[in-house]
Order: C-alpha cells, then sequence, then structure tokens
C-alpha cells in the first residue's frame, strides 16, 4: 500500500520546509564566515597604574617586564588588531587610573596609529605619575569616569575594560549607574581574585578574565576582543530558525514511517501527531532563542 504513495519529495508539506531549510543554512554560514551583523562598539580601555603595577618605584613606571608595560603593550596589540581586522572598527578612549583618573587618550578614535600616538605621548608626559598618584586603586572612580565617556556615545554598544593587578573596593552606586546606562564592565585581573569587581561585571553582563602577566596579551587583545566583535547570535538565530524548518521537513516521515509505518497508529492520529511537534517546536525555539542568547534585530549588544 505504501509503494503506491505519491513520494514525499513532492508534496508541498516537505518541499517548502526543505527549501526554507536550506535558505537558514546558508544564512548562518554566510552571517558565521562574512561576519555580518558585527555590532558596532565603543570601548573605553582603563589600565591601572597604580604603585603595585610598577613595584612602587617611580624610576620603573612603565618600564620593560612591570605589569604596567604589559597592560600597555596589550592595549596597543588590541588597536593594532582593532584597525586592522574590523571593517567597522571599535571606538576607543583609553583611561589611567591610580587614586585619579587621567585620560591617555582625549576622546573617542577609531584610528589606531592617532590612538597609538596619543597613548605614547601621554605615557610620556613628566606630571602624569603626579597626576594618577599611584598610592591607591580607584576602581569606582574608572568605571565612574568611563560611564561618563560612553553615556555621551549613541549608536554603538558600550563596553569598559578594566585591566587591574589586584582587588579594590566597588561602589555599587556606580554599578548601577553602568548599569542603567547600558554599560558592561568587563574586568582582566592579574593577581588575587576580585570579589567586588567580578560582582560589577557579572550585574552589568560582562566578562571577568583572570591570569598571568604572560597572558595578559591573549586576554585583551584575543578574549575579549573576540568576544564583544562577535556576530554569534546572529548565526545561532539562524541555526534556530533551521531547526524549526526541520522539524517540518520531518512531519510526512514522521507521519508515514515512524508513527504509521513502524508504530501501526491510525493515520489521523499519527498526522496529529507529526503536526503536533513541528507546531510545539516552532513556538519552543524561538522562546529559547528569546531567552538566550537573545533575538539580534531587537538588540545588537
Amino acid at each position: 500500500m505504501y509503494r503506491q504513495r505519491r513520494p514525499l519529495w513532492s508534496y508541498p508539506l516537505f518541499q517548502i520546509p526543505l527549501i526554507l531549510l536550506t535558505g537558514c543554512l546558508l544564512l548562518a554560514l554566510l552571517f558565521t564566515l562574512l561576519g555580518w551583523g558585527r555590532p558596532s562598539v565603543a570601548v573605553v580601555l582603563s589600565l591601572d597604574l597604580s604603585g603595585s603595577t610598577f613595584g612602587d618605584n617611580p624610576l620603573q613606571f612603565n618600564q620593560p617586564q612591570t605589569v604596567m608595560a604589559q597592560q600597555v603593550a596589550a592595549a596597543k596589540l588590541y588597536l593594532q588588531r582593532n584597525q586592522r581586522e574590523l571593517a567597522n572598527p571599535n571606538a576607543i578612549m583609553i583611561h589611567g587610573f591610580g587614586r585619579n583618573v587621567v585620560f591617555l587618550t582625549p576622546r573617542f578614535e577609531t584610528k589606531a596609529d592617532v590612538l597609538l600616538t596619543q597613548l605614547d605621548q601621554a605615557l610620556n608626559r613628566s606630571d602624569l605619575l603626579a597626576q594618577v598618584d599611584p598610592s591607591a586603586t580607584n576602581l569606582s572612580g574608572a568605571i565612574a569616569t568611563a560611564t561618563q565617556q560612553l553615556q555621551q556615545v549613541s549608536n554603538r554598544c558600550r563596553e569598559l575594560l578594566i585591566i587591574t593587578d589586584g582587588a579594590a573596593p566597588v561602589d555599587t552606586a556606580v554599578v548601577t549607574s553602568a548599569q542603567g546606562q547600558g554599560i558592561k564592565i568587563n574586568a582582566i585581573v592579574v593577581g588575587e581574585y576580585a570579589p567586588q569587581l567580578a560582582a560589577a561585571t557579572q550585574a552589568t553582563g560582562g566578562q571577568y578574565r583572570s591570569g598571568t602577566t604572560a597572558l595578559l596579551e591573549e586576554l585583551v587583545s584575543r578574549t575579549f576582543f573576540e568576544n564583544i566583535n562577535t556576530n554569534a547570535r546572529w548565526s545561532i538565530f539562524w541555526l534556530g530558525l533551521a531547526l524549526v524548518c526541520l522539524m517540518w521537513v520531518l512531519v510526512l516521515p514522521l507521519d508515514r514511517w515512524l508513527l504509521q509505518g513502524l508504530l501501526q497508529l491510525p493515520m489521523n492520529l499519527s498526522g496529529q501527531l507529526a503536526l503536533g511537534n513541528a507546531f510545539f517546536w516552532t513556538v519552543a525555539i524561538p522562546i529559547v532563542l528569546w531567552r538566550f542568547p537573545g533575538w539580534p534585530f531587537l538588540s545588537g549588544c
């Protein structure tokens, strides 16, 4: 009896979902390979210039092998990669902080050569150490200052990356302010675990990473860079829709081969079960995508 039936691929209920499935898979591949849908991002790089990053010795300020010098080197690699690899580079501003917060670059800029020149000029200023006052690590001030600068940026995702070598208090009010402005606080810590800073990153949806000084360049210019400049939500979105289409492609095979053929269910019941399965996943998968990682067309950040 089954041999006299029309082949499955001759039914629109099989053909249309199959075409849509192919289209979704193709879009997922193109978004992944071509980087379509990458967000526009504004970043404040906040470097810890407190005394512990150069051995509390003013003569070692930004000297090779110090934590401070490794922070600066990592920031420079980030700037170079930002210019080289992104069609729409991040707009970047660099702060330094000890007890006080100092602008190492005056404004947001996308050109690496401009930022590198401004950074070198700032680090070579004879009065920089006095302006920073390396006697303390003012994480709250760094977050508050970055928030003030980032809230002036429109049409870009807002990211703060703090690079520090240890724990320090963080005022919950400045974290709440950053969260209210849609700013993600990210931290890379060289040294002991910083629980208040970790809590700030979690509250704002940012990243907390820790590692040795030798890993700073990789954590900044690779891990952080790739995480904020990804279009993975678009790829996941199209793969999720492809799974929905697959469920509809399987309606007829489930009905004919499994439910009627193998389980010997009546035609009306098998059809209802097969369609019910497709309808269930058509609702469930978009809900899952909405909850995690989020629909990319609603918010790019």
